[in-house]
């Protein structure tokens, strides 16, 4: 369901420092509370550097460098290939940007998830070691827990634990929305699944590295998002504290730049073709 750019805009964490063993849990549940500890507590703005490299359903692969800021629920991307800035890409609350500067193409506006997709669960899928959100955090705190093999498997739903005040908003697309998050023996993440409740397509895995200590913190070292037929690996480099007020959010559109609507049918199909649910896969 998610193609290059969010791929793209995926990247973060710091030099990679000593990976100190974790004692093993005694029990899921023990297992369960180390990783909301670890990977669910209240975040500040940070910033990251990483390497990416896709390969896409229509067997189309490539590879790019990318810097992010995040805070709360905001993301910006820049993406590079070789020396050129290739792509520029902001998430703020439910309103998306993003240019690809090859093409001098864009398209700004509301995400509504009608595509399936919402702001947060794209912000999300975006930072997947960042479950510090509430939603996230109470759909973890009420999985259920069970022995998997060596490890822990936690099972659920992302939208039981909305509010009847956040039920009320234009969220639909993460409602039904069921999740298992595999744990290892201690507490650290190994796999995670998205799907919708009853459908067997449309699947979203994501695998986690190691974990290693980062200066904003330990997360996995490297990140693989497999969804579509396309593979998005994400080596993070650098994932350390930043200053939320120097996180920029808009680009200056630059003469002869064309920037779309989201509510506008071109606007749509480059939405589509970015999160790779063209099925056509025709390049902007």
């Amino acid at each position: 369901m998610w193609g290059v750019v969010w791929g793209s805009l995926l990247a973060s964490a710091l030099f990679l420092t000593s990976c100190a063993r974790l004692p093993k849990a005694s029990s899921g549940t023990k297992a369960r509370d180390r990783f909301l500890t670890a990977y669910a507590a209240p975040r500040g703005a940070a910033r990251g550097v990483g390497s990416i490299s896709v390969r896409r359903a229509d067997r189309r692969s490539g590879s790019a460098r990318v810097r992010w800021g995040s805070n709360a629920e905001s993301l910006a991307v820049v993406g590079y290939v070789g020396p050129s800035r290739a792509l520029d890409a902001s998430l703020k609350g439910d309103s998306l940007f993003i240019v690809i500067r090859r093409y001098g193409t864009g398209v700004a506006g509301r995400v509504r998830g009608e595509e399936g997709v919402s702001a947060r669960l794209l912000r999300f899928l975006a930072t997947p070691w960042d479950f510090s959100p509430g939603w996230a955090r109470s759909a973890i705190e009420r999985s259920a827990v069970r022995e998997s093999g060596k490890g822990w498997l936690l099972e659920g739903a992302l939208g039981t634990a909305r509010s009847p005040d956040a039920r009320s908003r234009d969220d639909p697309a993460d409602e039904d929305l069921r999740f298992a998050l595999e744990l290892s023996e201690r507490g650290e993440p190994r796999n995670l699944t998205l799907r919708r409740a009853g459908e067997s397509r449309g699947e979203i895995r994501v695998r986690y590295g190691p974990e290693r200590n980062f200066q904003a913190g330990r997360i996995p070292s490297w990140i693989e998002w497999s969804f579509s037929g396309s593979v998005v690996l994400l080596k993070i480099e650098d994932h350390a504290p930043a200053d939320a007020a120097k996180i920029r959010h808009t680009t200056r559109a630059e003469p002869g730049w064309t920037i779309l609507s989201i509510d506008e049918p071109g606007g749509r199909s480059l939405v589509r073709w970015l999160l790779g649910l063209s099925e056509g896969g025709t390049e902007p």
